[in-house]
């Protein structure tokens, strides 16, 4: 089990006790908005590797920074007690059901956003182009099996 893996368990335990939110629909509040920025990073490089905007190495090399750094962020949202799946989200009950699963598919996200950083810091559009579609599998994955 990787380090967000670890994390993402001892929180689970230990939520109860200590949590970083004053309340669930601020939890809920925040993976949403994480997700919502990364979503938004993630949309322009995939514009611009469909061809839809013109391909900009330096940009899409900042877009991907950026997706890589958030990609960590909206985790502990999800451990917050009453957060599960809380009020005005689209977030299954199927990601406490299947925990595990779901901590590792948040790992693996993460390692292909750095991938998907790599990849662009590199400049090569094949391989940026590779890393990208293994990143977008991955989100859509997750979101047909945990997002409503």
């Amino acid at each position: 089990m990787g380090l967000v893996g670890a994390t993402l368990l001892a929180m689970s335990f230990s939520a109860t006790s200590q949590h970083a939110f004053n309340n669930a629909d601020k939890a809920v509040e925040y993976r949403q908005k994480a997700l919502s920025i990364m979503q938004n990073n993630f949309a322009v490089m995939g514009d611009m590797v469909k061809g839809d905007i013109e391909f900009d190495g330096v940009i899409f090399a900042e877009r991907a920074t950026d997706f890589a750094a958030l990609s960590a962020i909206p985790w502990i949202g999800f451990s917050q007690p009453g957060a599960q799946p809380g009020n005005n989200t689209d977030a299954l009950p199927a990601i406490w059901d299947n925990w595990d699963d779901f901590v590792e598919r948040a790992e693996q996200f993460q390692n292909d956003a750095k991938a998907l950083q790599e990849a662009a810091a590199a400049g090569d559009q094949g391989d940026i182009r590779k890393a990208f579609m293994a990143a977008a599998r991955n989100c859509k994955g997750c979101h047909d099996q945990y997002k409503d």
